[in-house]
This record gives structure tokens, C-alpha cells and sequence, in this order.
């Protein structure tokens, strides 16, 4: 992605001088170039590009006075759904950078909570049901071996049944060793909000999770644009002039 736009350091004690002002009109063409890079980027979710396209206006375009700074503004530009700022923390919290492991969103595999122990007979739901398809017990279990990449550290759960006690074992067994020594997970969520703009985003999300003691992930760090992608070549990204924006510690108020 392109040069982040600033956002300044909202933690900073407050300083006695006047918030810039912006009556109207701002940077359109910036707004757009901005826009489209977020509109093309693929790794964020509504949610997330919803805040971001907020951003960018708040920053190159909203009206800004002594009431309405630039976090204002991109409330304002979020809608209804954002009524104070929990709305802009939950907003913000959902770009969390992490490593999100496999089931944390429901649905999204098949074989989620379900034994992977190998199927004798056919199921007698027919040829169709994913059972009979895959070859598996597909018993519903809680029983696992997390099984953690060599080289991303990503996981991949294998659930047993009790039936199938003995494939766990087998598993956990296999895959000891290369879990022992397999690195902290590569994040595959969030780190959107630093690829964008410029701020103490450490600082940010910490008051966005209520969590003083969160760190960014180890090794990779929290801008999205700096984690390798598993199975693509890393791509370097031009370097664009940057905006800076001055906010005062008065603009987020901590509970």
C-alpha cells in the first residue's frame, strides 16, 4: 500500500494552540487517490473499509473546527452506527492486529469440531453428504491436536472423536516436534488502519481493546503492509508523500 497518511499522536498531553480549520471544499483529488487504494484492497472487510474511507475524509476533506476534529469527523462520516466513542473503540478493535487460528469464524470449514477420524461405512445421508465426500467419521468432538506450521506458524486443528482416540494420539505424536519449534503465526487480521495512517496506533488500539498491557505481534509487528503473505513473493510498495495532521490528546476522552 501506498505512504500513510498522519494522524498525529492522539495520546499526547493537550497543548494550548488552535485545531486547524478546514471550512469545506479540501483535497479531492487526494480523497480519491486514497479511495481507490482502499476500494482495491482486498484484505479489508466492510467493517474495516468502512473506517477507512472515513478516515480519509475526515483527514483530506470533512470540515474541521474547535468542535470537530478530524476522530469527529469520522464518526460523523460513519453514520448512526457510531453514536460515541465505544462505537469508534469498536471500530477501531476490530483491525486489531493478530493472528486469528482456524474456527474463530464459524462456518468457514467443513470439517470445524468435526472428527477427522476415517470413515468404514457409508453415512446414510447418501453420497452427497460431506461425510460419505471426504471419508470421514465427521462425528461432532471438541477433541484436537493443533498442528502448527514450520514456517508461518499458522495452525491447523485435526479433531477426533472418542471413537478415534487413537488417530489423536498418533497426530499429537507426529506433529510434536514441529510444533516445539514452529515461530509465533504470521497475523492474518487487521493492521489495516497503520497501512493508511500515521499515529501511535500502539496506543490506539490499546485504548480501543481497554488493554494497556496489548503488544503488537512478535517478529511481524502491527502494519499489515510489512507481513509476509504465505505462498507470495513479498511486493515493494512506492513510497507517496505523506499528510500529516496534528490532533491534540484532548481528542479522544478516556473514561
Amino acid at each position: 500500500m501506498g505512504a500513510a497518511l498522519h494522524l498525529a499522536h492522539a495520546h499526547q498531553a493537550p497543548v494550548k494552540k488552535r485545531r486547524p480549520k478546514r471550512t469545506g471544499g479540501g483535497n479531492g483529488s487526494q480523497f480519491a487517490e486514497i479511495a481507490h487504494r482502499i476500494y482495491q484492497d482486498d484484505r479489508a472487510d466492510t467493517q474495516t473499509r468502512q473506517l477507512l474511507l472515513a478516515l480519509a475524509y475526515a483527514t483530506t476533506m470533512a470540515p474541521l473546527d474547535d468542535d470537530t476534529n478530524v476522530w469527529r469527523a469520522a464518526c460523523n462520516a460513519l453514520g448512526s452506527s457510531i453514536t460515541d466513542w465505544d462505537g469508534l473503540r469498536s471500530q477501531i478493535r476490530h483491525d486489531l492486529p493478530r493472528y486469528l487460528p482456524p474456527g474463530y469464524r464459524w462456518g468457514s470449514d467443513r470439517l470445524d469440531q468435526r472428527c477427522r477420524g476415517p470413515r468404514i461405512r457409508m453415512h446414510p445421508d447418501g453420497p452427497d453428504d460431506f461425510r460419505n465426500q471426504l471419508k470421514v467419521c465427521g462425528e461432532k468432538t471438541s477433541d484436537k491436536v493443533v498442528e502448527k506450521d514450520p514456517i508461518t506458524g499458522w495452525h491447523t486443528n485435526h479433531f477426533f472423536c472418542t471413537r478415534h482416540r487413537d488417530h489423536l494420539q498418533r497426530v499429537a505424536a507426529q506433529v510434536a516436534e514441529q510444533n516445539a519449534v514452529a515461530p509465533p503465526p504470521i497475523p492474518n487480521s487487521g493492521g489495516l488502519l497503520p497501512s493508511y495512517f500515521e499515529t501511535d496506533w500502539v496506543w490506539m488500539y490499546r485504548w480501543a481493546d481497554r488493554n494497556q498491557s496489548w503488544e503488537p505481534p512478535k517478529v511481524y509487528g502491527l502494519c499489515a503492509d510489512n507481513w509476509p503473505v504465505p505462498g507470495r513473493d513479498p511486493v515493494t510498495v512506492p513510497q507517496r508523500a505523506r499528510l500529516r495532521l496534528v490532533v491534540s490528546g484532548t481528542d479522544l476522552e478516556e473514561d
